[in-house]
């Protein structure tokens, strides 16, 4: 009775099942050690198997080859920063918005930089990016509307 063969892809692990600090590590290694004839079909099963891009993948691969173990750790740069202003710092930014979509050519982090808000620019530029494209409620008014 002959063993059944299975496919290189049946013997891999897979990724999905790992936790989250291994799928990095595990993703690129398999694309390391894949041929690169077959390194895009690997790379699109890695990225459909992780819910991430393609380019994501490949990303991953740089920077593990630039900077090893250490450059699959991407801290956020705001870690340890409020992400919520308070009343008058949230005012500040839909004020900003606005200035912002009246004068399209302003530069984002220079407004940031004037305001001097506790949080972080890339909680700066999400909401300006949110309030542009959604609209912001009008405090000013007492029935609180959505403005846009």
């Amino acid at each position: 009775m002959g063993a059944k063969r299975l496919s290189e892809r049946d013997r891999a692990p897979s990724i999905s099942r790992a936790s989250l600090g291994d799928i990095k590590l595990r993703a690129v290694i398999r694309l390391l050690t894949t041929p690169h004839g077959k390194k895009g079909t690997v790379a699109r099963l890695l990225a459909a198997e992780c819910a991430r891009s393609t380019r994501t993948v490949y990303r991953w691969e740089q920077l593990y080859r630039k900077h090893g173990l250490s450059g699959l750790s991407h801290p956020r740069s705001d870690r340890g920063v409020p992400q919520i202003y308070s009343a008058a710092e949230f005012e500040a930014v839909i004020e900003a918005s606005v200035r912002l979509r009246r004068y399209p050519r302003s530069n984002i982090h220079r407004e940031w930089k004037a305001l001097g808000l506790s949080g972080s620019y890339e909680t700066f530029r999400w909401w300006i990016r949110r309030l542009q494209v959604f609209g912001f409620v009008d405090t000013s008014s007492q029935r609180g509307e959505l403005s846009a």
